[in-house]
């Protein structure tokens, strides 16, 4: 741009200097077409090789974005599938622990072989009532517990239901039951020897996918989870419906992205595709043996075929993945318009690199004329073919360019300045920020050129202006010109309108805030009394921020920090995270733990601020006393004390499941009479908060529940 500005001073400069230059010095130069060719074989190569990396970088970036979005996509919809498959265990447990099917299940297999052993009278165990005694009230039962269990069946909406004794043999079933698959002999025997519930695969029926839960029934008389299990409650589910909203593409979804359901059982890998024909499709080009290694992102065939970027998360219980797809065509179209854009640069700028020197080029060949006049007048056509590539760039560039005085005053605007302003270049000339962009947005400019002069290099701001209907997005540059006595004598602006880039990242910014209201709601489904919670620390927080006067990047951090403060419990069993009667020592480091569970779930997301280091340090304390480093006083972050306080004061609002919560004025008490652990002015700034009427309104659901 300075070359730009200048192009007539030193075009005067130039013309002097060769004045000067002696009849020797004036001579040709030898080899000049050497020179000329080791020249443009540089231009060449940089032409090619700066595009080159250029496409390059660009398509690595948008991998790793994409890497990035599966993978978040892939293991938070197994995580859902997880929740589910859990929910789905309630009714089996209803089975389980009943009373009279424990009794029963204890006693036929107390009684030697299957039901039909009974029915023929065969004797029980060494030590135990014969066969005589026990077979005659047990066959008598059977029907009785087939109604109980079919009458279960019907009320939870199940397809069948089966009780399997050691042996594999179902001794009671539902009245609609089919006879036993030698497979799902094979699991109940699994699970009864394990003493773990299990998920069968699903299975293609005619009313539809079907998943089996095998599930151990312990014996009568044990007391503890520890007893060897009797026998094997089978619950038959139908499941096409709910996988296929599962499956269903989320309201972000990207154009070419697909969810998919791989099933991994004895006989190889099929998709589940609920509502098609067939429901479970084998899958061809992957082996049992690379998607159990895992799916890691990559470029593969996809599962319908075409090629795709991929990558899979398992769910835990069944042999299930859930894999995140994306198109190979749909990212090529991302990188179409960046490759099409950079090439053309290339060209433009090998053109106008060739256009300069071949000027030259005709130029230097004429060079054998000793006449005065003529070298001024090839030095004049010389200036003028600058003057018109770089007007020709001016006029074409989409960037807006002007060169104001010190009065304010444009002296120059390019076509693509004056356009914008809807005026030709003459009438723009003449007018300053104010008749241009008003009063509010010129005394802001003003500033910047102030800062350009006194400062002596660019400044680049970013401005909100409205030019006609509609607001736009500016990214303005700012140099001082200097006259041809080096006093300085004007700026010159570079203007870009980055609307588009803005909105896309705004765009970005809110599908961010979506996935991680995503991530609270999966930890509250995994933990009820966390519902509410890390909104009411994400809003104290931002209060109590505000109030301290922390920076707009603090704030920033406080706020994404404080949603995914509790996004490590998804790492903690259940039984913890619910257990009605305060944790061990044992049981609390292992809640504890949930910070390392956060930072494996984070450390691949660049959230471009300090999210992560805030979590990690929000329970140390002043004193030293806290985890997971045991940090004290400055070295804790002002954005972690802000977030530790407020956390804990919201978590003692709060009922848990071991306690009720308690007044605000109490859990305040707690965090003053703790000043050696809690930062006092984050204490104070929170007690303000929580007696104004703003805090009172965020704690409003707590005194209705």
């Amino acid at each position: 741009m300075d070359q730009a500005v200048d192009i007539d001073r030193l075009s005067t400069l130039n013309l002097l200097a060769s004045d000067t230059d002696t009849p020797a010095q004036r001579r040709p130069t030898r080899h000049p077409m050497a020179r000329a060719g080791w020249f443009l074989a540089i231009v060449a190569v940089l032409a090619v090789a700066v595009p080159f990396v250029s496409i390059h970088y660009k398509r690595q970036t948008l991998l790793s974005q994409a890497e990035q979005r599966l993978s978040i996509l892939a293991r938070g919809r197994a995580e859902v599938v997880e929740t589910w498959l859990e929910g789905l265990a309630r009714p089996v447990d209803r089975v389980v622990n009943s009373e009279m099917f424990r009794l029963f299940a204890t006693e036929v297999d107390f009684a030697l072989g299957d039901v039909s052993d009974l029915a023929a009278g065969k004797s029980g165990k060494s030590g135990g009532t014969s066969g005589s005694d026990m077979s005659v009230p047990l066959t008598a039962q059977i029907p009785f517990m087939a109604q109980v269990l079919t009458d279960f069946v019907k009320a939870e909406g199940l397809i069948a239901g089966h009780l399997i004794d050691r042996n594999g043999d179902s001794y009671v079933a539902s009245g609609t039951a089919p006879e036993l698959a030698p497979t799902q002999k094979t699991l109940a025997v699994a699970a009864l020897k394990s003493g773990v519930l299990r998920y069968g695969p699903v299975r293609a029926t005619a009313a539809g996918l079907v998943l089996d839960i095998f599930a151990p029934i312990l014996s009568a008389q044990s007391g503890t989870d520890n007893s060897a299990p009797v026998a094997v409650a089978l619950l038959s589910l139908p499941v096409s419906l709910r996988i296929a909203q599962i499956l269903a593409p989320p309201p972000l979804s990207e154009p070419g992205e697909r969810l998919r359901m791989l099933q991994v059982s004895a006989e190889g890998a099929f998709e589940v595709a609920p509502g098609e024909l067939p429901p479970l499709r084998p899958v061809a080009d992957l082996s049992v043996e690379q998607i159990n290694a895992g799916l890691s992102f990559m470029p593969r065939t996809g599962l319908s075929g075409g090629a795709v970027y991929s990558v899979g998360a398992p769910v835990a219980g069944p042999a299930w993945w859930i894999v995140q797809e994306l198109d190979a065509e749909a990212l090529s179209q991302r990188m179409g318009g960046y490759i099409a854009a950079v090439v053309t640069m290339a060209v433009l700028s090998v053109l106008a690199v060739a256009a300069v020197f071949g000027a030259f080029w005709w130029r230097l060949a004429n060079e054998h004329s000793a006449a005065l006049a003529e070298q001024y007048r090839r030095l004049a056509a010389r200036i003028e073919a600058q003057k018109r590539l770089l007007d020709s760039i001016n006029n074409t560039i989409t960037d807006h360019i002007g060169l104001k005085g010190l009065d304010g005053a444009y002296r120059y605007v390019n076509p693509a300045f004056a356009k914008t302003i809807g005026k030709d270049v003459n009438q723009a000339l003449g007018l300053n920020d104010a008749a241009i962009f008003g009063q509010g947005t010129a005394a802001r400019l003003k500033l910047s050129d102030q800062r350009a002069l006194t400062s002596g290099a660019p400044v680049t701001v970013s401005e909100d202006v409205y030019l006609g209907p509609k607001p736009h997005h500016l990214q303005i540059t700012k140099v001082p010109y200097r006259d041809e006595s080096g006093v300085f004598a004007g700026i010159v602006s570079v203007t870009r309108d980055v609307t588009e880039l803005v909105e896309e990242q705004r765009k970005t910014e809110r599908a961010i805030r979506q996935t991680v209201a995503a991530l609270v709601r999966a930890v509250e489904l995994r933990d009820p009394y966390l519902a509410g919670h890390s909104r009411r620390v994400a809003s104290f927080a931002a209060a109590v921020g505000q109030r301290l006067g922390i920076s707009q990047e603090e704030a920033a951090t406080l706020e994404i920090a404080a949603n995914l403060s509790q996004i490590g419990k998804l790492g903690i069993p259940r039984e913890l995270l619910g257990k009605p009667s305060r944790l061990t020592a044992a049981e609390l480091k292992v809640v504890q733990g949930h910070l390392d569970h956060a930072a494996k779930l984070l450390e691949d997301i660049d959230f471009d601020l300090p999210v992560l280091d805030t979590i990690m340090a929000m329970h140390e304390r002043l004193d030293g006393g806290g985890y997971p480093k045991g940090l004290t006083g400055e070295r804790i972050a002002m954005t972690a004390r802000i977030l530790g306080a407020c956390d804990v004061f919201c978590a003692r609002l709060e009922p848990r499941s071991y306690r009720r919560g308690i007044k605000v004025a109490a859990a305040l008490k707690i965090l003053t009479e703790n000043e050696g652990r809690y930062d006092p002015r984050v204490v104070a700034a929170l007690r303000d908060v929580a007696e104004s009427v703003a805090g009172e309104k965020l704690l409003a659901d707590l005194k209705t529940r």
